[in-house]
């Protein structure tokens, strides 16, 4: 039930946080190096988000009518040679290719393979745990590794090659696990009301308003330390490890959380919550380890409600329809994420630095409230089946 196959798919997707942890210390601080602004910054990560959140449904949609592993055969060789090619260090060149990467977006496949795999043997609260935890520890290791970059642009090269090789072994860790069964495939529809999920997606709305404040400030944060505090490259490699691997064992825990508060709903609440209050604390502190140790509380409280939210969706969902809505969950948090960034860097750039951090505060709360209103009977209808 849990043999090689099953650790070599969770361990596929997992892979992905090495790039996560990677980009969120580097990509803005090489993106400055090489000759942009923090408001350039801003609108490159908009732009970025948008044909990430574009890839998502367009991959979603195919990923219910064609082969999911195929799909996600060919998305992972494209992206690593992209990715790849952001050690150029020319501005046209970096920013072109990572916008291209961010289209083959694999995420939504990926969560479609593994949901498949999972809700067919009762466990998705545990494998979307544990691929979140698995993400969170490689995460860790994707921010350690910036540490090359201190040899100074030579270090970001090798940095965003080894991003390359690593979703390269994504894909033939995916070609090891054991294949779902045979599914029936889904129609290309385009009228979202004729979904049998179209219930569900409504009810997820709130989530745009999370993507709208996490597109605010999350690419931005590592600016943020830096501008507000001046903390080295060093000392926020370190402490983005800390936040990842901080998360990982909370992502582990997450479905001890659920059963104990009995309901993923109130669980994701509570993180969420909580996570919120210490967002909003943070531009009140005086000193850049109380900043940075609070940053680690909030990121790991946020994110462990992921994998609940992933689980909870994925048995609420037919197979058939499974990629199309991960795809427009997806979209719903990323089209307003993709404005964030430019708003950010914008506030940022006009010497509003904790700005941002108040704007996604304010944001989270209210979508917070809404979840728990538009959600809070979802996992009764689960019951009844």
């Amino acid at each position: 039930m849990r043999g090689a196959g099953y650790w070599s798919l969770i361990l596929a997707g997992s892979l992905a946080g090495f790039i996560w942890g990677a980009n969120q210390v580097a990509l803005s601080i090489y993106l400055v190096k090489i000759g942009l602004d923090a408001a350039q910054i801003g609108i490159v990560y908009g732009i970025s988000t948008a044909a990430m959140t574009a890839g998502s449904l367009l991959w979603g949609y195919l990923a219910d009518i064609y082969d999911r592993r195929r799909l996600y055969y060919a998305l992972s060789i494209a992206s690593a040679a992209l990715t790849a090619s952001m050690a150029a260090a020319k501005p046209l060149v970096v920013v072109a290719s990572y916008i291209s990467a961010s289209l083959l977006n694999r995420g939504t496949v990926y969560s479609a393979i593994l949901g498949d795999h999972a809700k067919a043997r009762g466990l998705s609260n545990e494998a979307f745990s544990l691929s979140s935890s698995l993400s969170s520890f490689f995460a860790a290791l994707g921010s350690l590794s910036t540490s090359i970059t201190s040899a100074g642009i030579p270090g970001f090269q090798a940095l965003f090659l080894l991003e390359g090789l690593v979703i390269a072994a994504s894909a033939a860790l995916i070609s090891l696990s054991e294949p779902a069964a045979a599914m029936e495939r889904g129609r290309l529809l385009l009228d979202l009301r004729a979904l049998k999920s179209y219930w569900l997606l409504k009810r997820l709305i709130p989530e745009s308003l999370i993507g709208l404040g996490a597109g605010v400030i999350i690419p931005l944060f590592s600016l943020w330390f830096y501008i507000k505090f001046h903390v080295s490259m060093g000392s926020l490699a370190a402490f983005y490890a800390a936040s990842d691997l901080t998360l990982a064992l909370g992502a582990a825990s997450a479905p001890l959380i659920a059963r104990a508060l009995r309901s993923r709903i109130n669980a994701i609440v509570a993180l969420q919550s909580l996570a919120t209050a210490l967002l909003a604390s943070m531009p009140f502190v005086g000193s850049a380890e109380m900043a940075l140790t609070l940053f680690v509380a909030r990121t790991a409280l946020m994110n462990m409600a992921n994998p609940l939210l992933s689980a909870l969706i994925n048995d609420l969902v037919p197979q058939e329809e499974r990629g199309r809505v991960f795809g427009l969950w997806n979209t719903l948090s990323s089209v307003p994420r993709a404005l964030g960034p430019a708003v950010g860097g914008y506030l940022m750039g006009s010497g509003m630095v904790d700005a941002p951090l108040f704007i996604t505060a304010g944001l989270y709360a209210v979508a917070v409230a809404l979840f728990k209103i538009l959600l809070g009977q979802a996992e009764s209808k689960l019951a009844r089946g």
